[in-house]
């Protein structure tokens, strides 16, 4: 199929590999993959793979706007996912006290007759 495609920005186009044949036609089916990166507002990078089927009849230009859809999607999710700063460590440590106590207390509900802490 096409060799030189056009990738979008954060994007590693990795190679392609032969899926399969279409049954109507006999073509050939061909997977692009490709790595999306991308750093969400706390410098965090994340990533993803990407897999985009197409066969003798996809064009070029269909295949290059989907790698884009796909990567204007990944962005967005990323953005919206990841908009609250992780925890620091003093917080996470809170947070494991917080649990701990919670856990503590639930064992001596579980040991009470009437499931309330009396003692």
């Amino acid at each position: 199929m096409t060799q030189e495609l056009w990738t979008p920005a954060g994007a590693l186009y990795t190679g392609t590999a032969l899926a399969g044949r279409n049954m109507e036609t006999g073509g050939e089916i061909v997977t692009h993959r490709f790595m999306l990166k991308a750093k969400d507002k706390f410098g965090v990078e994340h990533k993803t793979r990407v897999q985009i089927l197409a066969d003798g009849t996809t064009s070029k230009a269909h295949l290059e706007e989907m790698m884009g859809n796909c990567a204007e999607r990944f962005m967005q999710e990323v953005r919206e996912k990841h908009d609250k700063r992780p925890p620091t460590l003093e917080e996470r440590k809170e947070i494991g006290r917080a649990l701990n106590e919670f856990n503590r207390n639930m064992k001596r509900r579980r040991a009470s007759t009437t499931r309330k802490i009396y003692f």
